[in-house]
């Protein structure tokens, strides 16, 4: 095989591998985030052991499936709901509202109710209460600044391997068109 054409194989395949593997391997830790969060019904409460520092959002999962049922509400909560969360020792942590971001992945969707930030790792107690139906809520550590920091680097890795492969198949076109002529 003409080296010219090797070159134009081994561009394209680089090109692929730039444009379209990396890309998928770069959102693929989206579709795993959603596995990583407590979900539990409300009005009630949950004990959960918070293993890193950090913030921790909560989250109204407004259409999921809990417990082998389907849950399709309206994504505003209602008015008058009591929100407190607390450490083991009974210390209230401060809750901060934050409604600025949603999540969706095939039939699931939530959006933010808003985060507390958890200085050590140990037991804490969300529990919400008030005048509603049953609802889905989620409580899940942000991961928001690495999937960004993933997301600039797997593009930018991306667009950096497509384009190696794009000059190779333009090197190995310009190789074959000179031997064409070198032969002719």
């Amino acid at each position: 095989m003409k080296s010219g054409i090797k070159t134009i194989i081994i561009g394209a395949v680089v090109f692929i591998l730039g444009a379209v593997v990396v890309p998928v391997l770069c959102i693929l830790p989206f579709l795993q985030h959603q596995h990583d969060q407590t979900q539990f019904k409300i009005p009630g409460k949950i004990e959960i052991a918070v293993q890193e520092s950090g913030r921790y959002y909560l989250w109204n999962d407004f259409q999921t499936i809990y417990d082998g049922r389907t849950f399709s509400q309206s994504e505003h909560i209602p008015d008058g709901l009591n929100i407190q969360i607390t450490d083991s020792s009974g210390r209230k942590i401060t809750f901060v509202g934050n409604t600025s971001i949603s999540f969706s992945s095939g039939s699931s969707a939530r959006d933010s109710i808003g985060y507390v930030e958890i200085e050590k790792p140990g037991k804490i107690t969300v529990q919400v209460s008030g005048n509603t139906e049953e609802r889905i809520f989620s409580f899940s550590k942000s991961r928001l600044l690495k999937m960004f920091l993933l997301l600039l680097a797997g593009f930018g890795g991306s667009a950096i391997i497509a384009l190696t492969g794009l000059g190779l198949v333009i090197w190995g076109i310009w190789r074959q068109v000179k031997f064409v002529k070198k032969t002719s």
